[in-house]
């Protein structure tokens, strides 16, 4: 299936949210999609070595799974493309960890690309900030908090989401626009590989997984994990309500969680009045 199969690829609502320093977008546009897998390449073949430089010779990383995913991109407000992550979403493909993980346990059926269950599972992967957003003491491979000299857009206040302290904020855009188009598109769960490190920073956001596997070599020492979006979404609302109203902002009301109409806070489009320090 190719991604213009996908209902919501670029959905207009998509990079809504008023966030200060970037603009996240699902894209299609062919001059898009190069600049993912020019991220991509490298992040993975150049800086990190998962992948052989040898295998794309016009620097773009890229795999058969891509025709079959949404596609998400950062980019700083000044036209740099910052960061990227994809959705690969169900297809007769399977899904990419699948040829490398062992799902164990309660998710043993998961082993078997032919389960029905399949079908509303996407596979989150992909997942690169590039080296020009990362490089200050304490940021990690996946980025780091606001950085303080991008400064605050012209004028006195913004409606914006305000992130823990500490937050990864191209991490947390992107995880915007997954949960997003998982929504959009009908995925009631996730399944990803993660390395240590980066299921650790997520826990902190408030983000909960399942570890579903052993620990495998894929892309480095990674474990599989597992959620529903519905758990997800309790569990977040839980430890960071304000966290989970940011992922929903700009989400069309039938799909916005019960959680969030019920709580009190008005849903996804109040946001906190941020004035200017």
């Amino acid at each position: 299936m190719s991604l213009n199969g996908f209902e919501s690829a670029g959905h207009p609502g998509v990079g809504d949210g008023h966030d200060p320093f970037f603009r996240f977008t699902c894209v299609g546009d062919a001059s898009d999609l190069d600049t993912v897998y020019r991220i991509r390449y490298q992040v993975y073949c150049v800086e990190r070595g998962f992948l052989d430089e040898n295998d794309y010779p016009n620097e773009l990383e890229r795999d058969e799974f891509d025709a079959c995913s949404l596609h998400m991109l950062a980019t700083h407000r000044a036209g740099h493309p910052a960061g990227t992550a994809r959705l690969v979403m169900p297809s007769p493909l399977g899904f990419p960890l699948m040829s490398h993980c062992v799902f164990s346990d309660d998710y043993a059926f998961l082993n078997d690309p032919s389960h029905p269950a399949l079908a509303s599972f996407a596979e989150i992967s992909r997942l690169a900030v590039s080296k020009a957003f990362r490089r200050r003491e304490g940021d990690s491979v996946f980025g780091g908090p606001p950085r303080v000299d991008f400064g605050w857009p012209e004028g006195a206040e913004i409606l914006s989401f305000v992130p823990p302290r500490n937050t990864p904020i191209i991490l947390i855009g992107l995880s915007r626009l997954l949960y997003q188009e998982s929504k959009r598109n009908g995925i009631t769960h996730w399944m990803l590989a993660m390395e240590r490190g980066l299921y650790l920073m997520l826990r902190r956001l408030g983000f909960r997984y399942t570890p579903a596997g052993p620990d495998v070599d894929y892309f480095g020492p990674v474990r599989p994990y597992v959620t529903s979006i519905q758990a997800f979404e309790t569990a977040l609302h839980a430890t960071f309500p304000a966290t989970l109203r940011y992922l929903a902002c700009g989400l069309e009301s039938e799909l916005v969680p019960d959680c969030i109409e019920s709580d009190g806070t008005g849903g996804p489009h109040e946001q906190e009045l941020v004035r200017r320090a």
